[in-house]
């Protein structure tokens, strides 16, 4: 079940796509950060913490179905883990009822000032509601 604020759609665009006409899967990365974002907007959390800045440390994706041009995709979020230093979050990218990619991110934070590794912010730990695996 997809609630208000965690999904965002895309359109697969002519640039997206390569000369087999099916997305290629680069284009599948924004689309991924682009639901994140409006994942993070939709819950308060900022796009850039206060003393740190998010960046991607992990990102796994499993491609079962191609997008073609025009086709427009949902793309889900849930946070599924949240520990010291780290958020995990879960994404499936759809087409109708069809689960095109599976994917996972692990955002970890970093406080340039000290150019070392952050704490998970305070207002990440208590807007994230973590979603069942």
């Amino acid at each position: 079940m997809i609630e208000p604020g965690d999904a965002t759609q895309v359109t697969v665009e002519f640039e997206d796509v390569d000369s087999y006409g099916m997305a290629h899967h680069a284009r599948f990365v924004a689309y991924l950060e682009r639901a994140r974002l409006r994942f993070l907007e939709s819950r308060g959390m900022p796009v850039y913490p206060e003393g740190c800045v998010p960046v991607m440390y992990a990102l796994e994706m499993h491609f079962r179905k191609p997008a073609r041009l025009k086709d427009v995709l949902t793309v889900s979020v849930h946070a599924v883990a949240v520990d010291d230093f780290t958020v995990t979050l879960r994404y499936r990218v759809r087409r109708g009822d069809d689960v095109l990619v599976r994917a996972r991110s692990v955002i970890a934070f970093w406080d340039p000032e000290a150019d070392a590794p952050a704490p998970v912010p305070e207002v990440f730990r208590q807007r994230m509601a973590l979603d069942d695996a």
